[in-house]
């Protein structure tokens, strides 16, 4: 099982959890094995502002964490470089009763990273000296490490667990989306200030409504958008989403404001400059999206958490369009299977 921790400095992946067994201990103990020197500002919790932390001593699954559910903490950025530590492997012979113990590092270099955090980073043992990737998979051992033998049917098995078949989703699980025009012109208004050329993000607070019952089964939500909320950024035409979110000292008062309005974070805006027909969202995006949605529904379960993209048409008027990222997609970046390239 995957979980993902969403942090001041970034976001995590812990894999290799199980659910019945596994306690929130075992996270803290996994971010270790990278991080050895993390100090934590504030605990795993499970929601944004990290004002309910998740019991150390009890077990994944009582507390709703599933596979793909989003967790939160902040942390000393300054104690988080990545480090390795290296194994060290035993081996023994039978002509003699002792043994040899064996350090396998790998070649070690520093890169300093464009904020200025300095990371150290180790070989990956499972490369050839050529440079060559031998895992079965990026990070996996090869096949033969695995196992000495395999038929066709144990390696068809396993390789379609790594294998997705894109399918299209026949039905949204939100209905439609309402926007409140005075928070969509007060978003805009930053836009239009740089004429679109700067990208933007927000939160959509509001309310899910009328409960339909679609051809699936599943209900049909819609959504109400009531107040859009502009969390700290910087725009930054050199990341991948445009802009780069910053610490926010408000994020706890913002959720308890809403929730003592009887709202709740219902989606997320973003602005883009004008593209080329077709393109609608960058890869950025999508990752950025299914994120979210994973966040709103705690796994990959079906939300009605929608995105909305505003830009400018030729004519000069700003046009907002809706969006969901289907299961399929949620289930792949929950699985890291997608991944932000060089190109959009």
């Amino acid at each position: 099982m995957l979980v993902r921790v969403r942090t001041n400095v970034g976001l995590w992946r812990i894999d290799g959890l199980d659910p019945q067994t596994s306690t929130t201990e075992d996270i803290i103990k996994k971010i270790a094995e990278t991080r050895p020197n993390i100090a934590y500002d504030k605990p795993l919790s499970s929601d944004p502002g990290c004002a309910s932390p998740l019991d150390t001593t009890q077990t994944l699954a009582s507390q709703n964490i599933t596979h793909g559910t989003m967790i939160h903490c902040r942390v000393d950025p300054s104690t988080c470089v990545e480090s390795f530590i290296p194994t060290t492997s035993s081996s023994s012979t039978t002509t003699n009763t002792t043994s040899t113990g064996n350090s396998t590092k790998g070649k070690v270099r520093k890169q300093i990273m464009k904020d200025g955090t300095i990371k150290i980073i180790h070989d990956d043992t499972t490369s050839s000296s050529s440079g060559k990737d031998l895992g079965f998979r990026k990070g996996m051992l090869p096949l033969r490490d695995m196992k000495m033998h395999w038929t066709l049917s144990e390696f068809t098995e396993m390789d379609n667990q790594y294998t997705f078949k894109i399918k299209r989703q026949e039905e949204a699980w939100a209905k439609s989306v309402s926007l409140d025009s005075a928070s969509c012109a007060g978003f805009q208004s930053y836009l239009r200030e740089f004429n679109f050329q700067r990208q933007r993000f927000g939160f959509l607070y509001g309310t899910f409504l009328d409960v339909e019952e679609g051809e699936d089964g599943e209900g049909k939500t819609r959504v109400k958008v009531e107040a859009i909320y502009e969390p700290p950024q910087e725009a930054d035409p050199n990341s991948p989403e445009g802009f780069v979110p910053l610490e926010d000292e408000h994020e706890e008062k913002v959720e308890e404001l809403a929730k003592m309005l009887g709202l709740k974070r219902v989606g997320w805006i973003f602005g883009h400059p004008p593209r080329e027909d077709g393109f609608q969202m960058s890869a950025a995006e999508v990752v950025m999206a299914a994120e979210f949605q994973l966040e709103a529904a705690e796994g990959v379960n079906p939300t009605p958490f929608v995105s909305v993209k505003v830009t400018v048409g030729t004519d000069g008027n700003a046009s907002f369009e809706a969006f969901q990222m289907s299961k399929q997609c949620m289930e792949m970046v929950a699985e890291g299977a997608l991944e932000v390239g060089p190109q959009p």
